[in-house]
C-alpha cells in the first residue's frame, strides 16, 4: 500500500494498461465502480471512477474532500485507498477489493445467520464508526451496499463521498450543513424535517437501521421519498412530541410536516418477537427519535450485547460461500429473473 503522500504520484502507465476490468460492482451519481485485475501485483482491487463536472474545475469539491479524508484513516474496518489517477477529465481511486456487502450478503438464499456472527458483524461496523466519530468524521451515508466483507469477515466501511470533517463551532453557532444526504431509507427524522445542525448522531441512526437489518434481512422504514420516509418512521416509532423532543418544533420543516395525529410506538411490539433482547435494547438506543438521547459509538461498544452470551464468533462460514454478493449484482439478479418470469408468460 502506498503512503499517503504517494497518492498524488503520477503514472506514466494509462489506467487501463495497468488494471483489467473484470465487472461493475457499483454504480451512483459520482461514477461506476469496477472489480479489476492489477497486471503487475495479480491482486483484484476496486476502482471507483469520479466525473469530472468540467476540465477547468480540475478535482470535484466532493473528490478532493473524499481523497483528503481516506488519506487519513488507518483502521481495519475502514477501506484503504491504494492509490489514485487523474486521465482524460476523470479521476480513478483503487481501493481494497472487498467479496460482498452487507446488503448483498443478506439476500444470499443460504444466508441463515447465528447471533455469535451478527455480533462479530455490528461489532466491527461499530468499531469502524467510532474511529471515524473520534476524528470528528461523519459519514453521512451509512447503508448496507455501503458495508463491505471479504471471505475472511473483515468488514470495512465505503463511499465517503458524502463524508466531511465535523466544524469546529464558535457558543452558539450553527454548522449549518447540508440536510440532502443519506439514502433515504437510512435517514434520521431530524434531516427529514430540514435540519443543517447536526453531527454523529445521523450516522447512528443508520447503523441502528443496519443491526435490525441483521435480523429481518429486510429494511427498516422503507419510504418513496421524504415525507413518505417520515410517515414510516412515525408508523414504528411513533410519533415526536414536546415532551420526549422539545426542540422538534424549531425544525424547519416540522409544522409542514406535523402529523395531525400522535402515534404510539410500534417498534417493540413490531421487533421484539424477531430479535433478542439485548440487540432490541441497542437498537431502540440507536433509533432514538430525539438525535441528543441516541447512544454514541463508543457507548455502544461497552453494551451488553457484545458481552452477553452467545459471545461473537468468527465468520469462517464466509469462506464456503459461492460468488460474490453485492447490490448491485443482486439487483441485476433480480431483474433478469423477472424478464425471464415475463418471456415465460
Amino acid at each position: 500500500r502506498l503512503r499517503p503522500d504517494q497518492i498524488y504520484s503520477l503514472y506514466t502507465m494509462r489506467t487501463s494498461e495497468l488494471y483489467r476490468r473484470v465487472q461493475q460492482v457499483g454504480e451512483g451519481t459520482y461514477g461506476k465502480v469496477y472489480k479489476a485485475y492489477n497486471e503487475v501485483t495479480g491482486e483484484y482491487v476496486a476502482l471507483k471512477r469520479l466525473r469530472l463536472e468540467s476540465e477547468r474545475e480540475g478535482f470535484a469539491i466532493t473528490a478532493m474532500r473524499e481523497i483528503k479524508l481516506l488519506q487519513s484513516f488507518d483502521h481495519r474496518n475502514i477501506v484503504g485507498l491504494l492509490e489514485m489517477m487523474v486521465e482524460h477529465g476523470q479521476i480513478t481511486m483503487i481501493f481494497d477489493y472487498l467479496d460482498h456487502d452487507l446488503t448483498g450478503l443478506l439476500t444470499h438464499p443460504d444466508m441463515r445467520l447465528a447471533d455469535g456472527h451478527r455480533k462479530t458483524i455490528f461489532r466491527q461496523l461499530v468499531d469502524g464508526l467510532n474511529y471515524l466519530h473520534k476524528r470528528r468524521v461523519i459519514h453521512r451515508d451509512i447503508k448496507g451496499s455501503n458495508i463491505l466483507l471479504n471471505s475472511e469477515g473483515t468488514l470495512k466501511i465505503a463511499d465517503f463521498g458524502l463524508a466531511r470533517k465535523m466544524k469546529v463551532l464558535r457558543a452558539g453557532e450553527s454548522p449549518d450543513y447540508t440536510n440532502r444526504v443519506i439514502t433515504i431509507w437510512y435517514r434520521p427524522p431530524e434531516l427529514l424535517m430540514g435540519s443543517t445542525n447536526y453531527g454523529r448522531e445521523v450516522d447512528i441512526w443508520g447503523v441502528g437501521c443496519l443491526l435490525i437489518e441483521l435480523y429481518t434481512k429486510t429494511a427498516t422504514f422503507q419510504g418513496t421519498e421524504e415525507i413518505s420516509q417520515l410517515y414510516k418512521i412515525y408508523e414504528i416509532m411513533g410519533t415526536p412530541t414536546l415532551d420526549n423532543w422539545p426542540e422538534v418544533e424549531n425544525l424547519p420543516w416540522f409544522d409542514m410536516l406535523k402529523p395531525r395525529v400522535n402515534r404510539a410506538s410500534m417498534f417493540e411490539r413490531e421487533y421484539l418477537p424477531l430479535m433478542t433482547l439485548d440487540s432490541f435494547d441497542l437498537a431502540r438506543r440507536m433509533l432514538e427519535l430525539h438525535p441528543a438521547k441516541r447512544i454514541s459509538a463508543e457507548d455502544a461498544l461497552q453494551h451488553p450485547y457484545f458481552t452477553n452470551e452467545p459471545l461473537p464468533e468468527p465468520l469462517t462460514f464466509m469462506q464456503q460461500l459461492e460468488g460474490e454478493w453485492h447490490e448491485f449484482e443482486t439487483k441485476k439478479r433480480r431483474r433478469e429473473e423477472r424478464k425471464k418470469l415475463q418471456e415465460l408468460k
